[in-house]
């Protein structure tokens, strides 16, 4: 559908018609939220008839960590004849937590109704001017082919993972991974999808009002950031309902961990190898450092006009409108359509920001949720006194976190006037709410539990601080790195004004910024772990890590709405010089920015929770299955096996840094050298735009799907390689140590990585929106030394801030849930590897000879594919008379 509308300020003529592209009405989208509505209200009537007991009474056997009483609200019979204790390694019968379970599935379903209803509001909204649909189907087109290819390599992957899990843990767990797996695609495709229609309304909706638009930018990236989470929850409850044992569960994040790693790490590859790639090619670098004369050049101008409207005033003097637009005529009379005149490749920015920030994100919240839950009901039921209250209670935390995220993100306060600065601390305003929300409902049902007489009042206080500090220490972490990343705060002012110092100083300010970035979070996760250890030891560390992931709904949201932002920003900025609309889109960006940012960040605080646990339940597995009770094991644990776990637990960390960042310079010569020799990534200067573009861009994308599916093998063999390799020469001793040590190590490297990456980028913004000023009050603009040194720094950054920064988070997580399907006496490894060191060689000798495989002898394979087809083609061609040219006679033997 399109209108007739005119726009104002932005056209050389203010009454000039342009057409507006109407928005759609989803069918799909109104039917689900039907659905989800019936499906709320079923989940709620079975809560409320829990509540009575007269609900499904659900009875599951559990092997027990420690000697307690047999649990309260449990059955009276016990697998065990007369037992008046559960004992260490024997079975016990306890009941479900029925409501706490029912009311994540309600939970859910209003996440999955907000979803919904936040698809159906997004594509009802205009899409734009024809000009911003054309890039938007670009980007989408791209999109499409990315996700096309992908998806049926990480099927493959999934199906290979599903097989070994039904060896070791059984049908029950394949069941809980093949969900998993499911559910996670299922968001991370759907999410993606939504972002790239949500990005041209956006960027359309900037040309109005700022409150429109940061409503759709928020609305549109909280359908990814809901999504994964609500079905993390709600697929979580429902397994638990069917399946009855917590162990099972762990398939569940297993399958999730799979997809997880392969969208993350490849999306992170495939983003930057095509940015820097684009910078490797001469024309593309010409035409952005034109683009960012000219943005400094408007940026500028419009600062002068504001300047002289306000003296006006101030002088009592009515305002010369016309002369104003006047000027901005004469100044897009000066400056060219450039979008046409783009090469295919400079796109390809816009198609990774989508897939790495928002895929990514949904597939990593999801993982962190699931992995968090899971290990939350294993000790909830196996390493506590109260079995149906101790592990509901996360499910209450994080059910409550997500009624209070789906209810936040239908508005946000936001004013004309306000800066980006404000902005983001309206968004904070929302998540405080959610935290209030959080808390209120912890509370309540801890006290109910203590007027029952099942808690005393010193746990019940102990869990109340608990889980408000879980809820806060994420935030904590983000704001600290925020202040090092902003340009609203001292370090990036001090690093653009130190840059014309030279590469040396703005490498070195960024990576000693960087470094000391990592201090107040560090300080913060240790001080709030040990303080919960010290209170309510494993299940206290449980709680604090159901908290942090209570808010990811809203959290993911803004991540996915920075990709959003940066997008319409680059869609503003290539359609319109409407002054008010690029002022808003520069905003939105910034905002963006911290957002995507703050994603990250949370990231790596939730991994460092999950591991955390993870490995925790394997030291309590691994002792439980020997009859030895885990909580009193101190000593006997330390030795030369856990020494050398945590020494290889560095050595793998920082053997997947060196992975994954030659993996995007390879990425990157390999884009630079195909533009280069290739006829078929260029525009097609007999068609008009976007036609011009939609066949390159496609090849383009194709390539880089094909390079990052290879370029990703070899981090996924480092990652697991580490575990075997630990488990076999250390046993479970030295593998519970490798992930400590790890855990540790990643939480701190990641942030230094995202937080010097992301310094360097908005430094360089700084400098390029005319924020930077000499010590003669002169701006300094793109044509400035610091300008030209920055994006050294820039450059560098790239793949730490949105590629091996993000990536570690998931290569711990990815290790973890490995180590664990393997670990354990009953599995693979011992307790101690005098017997199973011999294999230690046979994994390492494997892991080496494989990543050989995928560094030469996959490339090979693929140019003799290649070769393969284009003889074929050749022949082909020939017999068709399309060339007159005969193929060599070796030709046609080959084929």
């Amino acid at each position: 559908m399109k209108k007739e509308a005119t726009m104002g300020g932005n056209r050389k003529a203010l009454d000039e018609e342009i057409v507006i592209f109407e928005g759609t009405f989803s069918w799909w989208a109104a039917w689900c939220m039907m659905i989800w509505v019936l499906c709320f209200i079923a989940a709620m009537v079975l809560m409320v008839l829990s509540t009575r007991g007269s609900a499904f009474e659900i009875i599951s056997e559990e092997i027990s960590f420690v000697k307690e009483l047999n649990p309260p609200y449990g059955p009276k019979e016990q697998p065990v004849l007369d037992a008046t204790m559960r004992e260490i390694n024997q079975l016990f019968a306890y009941r479900l937590p029925q409501t706490a379970l029912y009311y994540s599935i309600a939970a859910s379903c209003l996440g999955l109704f907000t979803v919904s209803y936040f698809t159906s509001f997004m594509l009802l909204e205009d899409q734009g001017p024809k000009r911003m649909v054309d890039i938007g189907l670009l980007v989408s087109k791209a999109v499409q082919v990315y996700m096309e290819r992908t998806i049926p390599v990480v099927l493959v992957f999934v199906f290979f993972g599903g097989w070994y899990v039904s060896v070791t843990a059984g049908s029950k767990a394949l069941a809980c991974f093949c969900v998993g797996a499911s559910l996670n695609l299922i968001s991370a495709r759907t999410g993606v999808s939504v972002a790239v229609q949500g990005q041209t309304r956006l960027a359309h909706a900037l040309s109005h009002e700022l409150f429109d638009a940061v409503q759709i930018g928020v609305r549109t990236g909280a359908i990814g950031g809901l999504l994964a989470t609500s079905l993390g929850l709600g697929g979580m409850a429902g397994m638990w309902l069917l399946m009855h044992d917590t162990m099972s569960l762990s398939g569940f994040g297993s399958g999730a961990s799979i997809v997880s790693f392969y969208m993350r790490v490849g999306g992170g590859i495939f983003s930057k190898g095509a940015d820097i790639g684009a910078d490797l090619v001469g024309e593309m670098e010409v035409s952005r450092e034109n683009e960012d004369y000219k943005l400094f050049a408007l940026q500028q101008k419009m600062v002068t006009m504001e300047d002289d409207r306000k003296e006006r005033a101030k002088k009592g003097l009515e305002g010369d409108d016309e002369e104003i637009m006047e000027q901005l005529r004469e100044m897009e009379g000066e400056m060219q359509d450039i979008a046409s005149k783009l090469h295919p490749i400079d796109y390809l920015d816009a198609v990774g920001e989508a897939i790495n920030d928002v895929s990514g994100t949904c597939v990593d919240l999801f993982e962190s949720m699931v992995l968090i839950l899971g290990t939350c009901a294993i000790i909830g039921v196996k390493g506590s006194p109260v079995p149906y209250f101790n592990s509901g209670l996360p499910f209450w935390i994080v059910a409550s976190g997500k009624v209070g995220c789906s209810l936040v993100a239908y508005f946000v306060h936001v004013h004309e006037r306000f800066s980006a600065r404000r902005i983001r601390w309206s968004l904070r305003g929302n998540l405080l709410l959610v935290m209030v929300f959080v808390q209120l409902v912890q509370t309540l049902v801890s006290f109910q539990e203590y007027l029952a007489g099942t808690i005393d009042f010193t746990r019940f206080w102990h869990f109340c601080v608990i889980s408000s500090v879980g809820q806060l220490v994420p935030e904590i972490c983000v704001f600290c790195g925020e202040y090092f990343t902003s340009p609203d705060y001292a370090p990036i002012r001090s690093l653009a004004m130190n840059a014309d110092l030279g590469i040396v100083q703005v490498v070195l300010q960024g990576f000693g910024q960087g470094f000391f970035s990592t201090g107040l979070p560090a300080i913060v996760m240790i001080v709030s772990v040990v303080v919960t250890w010290r209170w309510e030891q494993h299940y206290g560390l449980a709680l604090l890590s159901a908290s942090s992931v209570s808010g990811t709904g809203f959290q993911g949201a803004i991540a996915s709405f920075g990709a959003i932002a940066t997008n319409a920003h680059k869609l503003i900025h290539l359609t319109t010089y409407h002054a008010m609309s690029r002022h808003r889109a520069n905003i939105c960006a910034a905002v963006g920015d911290s957002t995507a940012h703050a994603g990250n960040t949370i990231s790596a605080v939730n991994a460092f929770s999950a591991v955390f646990n993870v490995a925790l339940t394997l030291l309590a597995q691994t002792y439980t299955e020997l009859d030895i009770n885990y909580m009193q094991v101190t000593g006997s644990i330390l030795s030369s096996y856990s020494q050398g776990g945590l020494v290889l637990g560095i050595v793998m960390t920082f053997a997947f840094v060196s992975n994954t960042i030659a993996s995007c310079l390879e990425t990157a010569k390999a884009y630079a050298h195909f533009c280069k020799t290739s006829k078929e990534v260029g525009r097609i200067e007999q068609l008009p735009f976007p036609q011009s573009h939609i066949k390159p861009l496609k090849i383009l994308t194709s390539y880089g799907t094909i390079l990052s599916m290879r370029m990703v093998f070899s981090p996924m063999i480092n990652c697991l390689a580490a575990p075997m390799t630990a488990g076999f020469f250390l046993g479970t001793k030295g593998l519970i140590f490798m992930l400590s040590g790890s855990n540790v190590l990643v939480l701190c490297f990641s942030i230094f990585l995202i937080n010097s990456g992301q310094s360097w980028v908005t430094a360089r913004k700084f400098v390029l929106f005319g924020l930077l000023r000499d010590a003669d009050d002169n701006v300094v603009g793109p044509d400035s030394v610091h300008y030209a040194n920055l994006g050294v720094g820039e450059t560098i950054g790239g793949p730490f801030e949105d590629t091996t920064g993000p990536a570690l988070n998931n290569f711990i997580k990815f290790v973890a849930v490995f180590a664990f399907v393997t670990g354990g006496p009953g599995r693979l490894y011992d307790e101690l590897p005098l017997k199973t060191w011999p294999y230690g060689f046979v994994s390492v000798f494997c892991s080496i000879g494989m990543v050989a495989f995928t560094k030469v002898g996959l490339n090979l394979c693929l140019q003799a594919v290649t070769r393969f087809i284009a003889r074929q083609t050749e022949i082909r061609d020939y017999e068709e008379g399309n060339v007159e040219v005969e193929p060599d006679e070796d030709d046609w033997e080959a084929a």
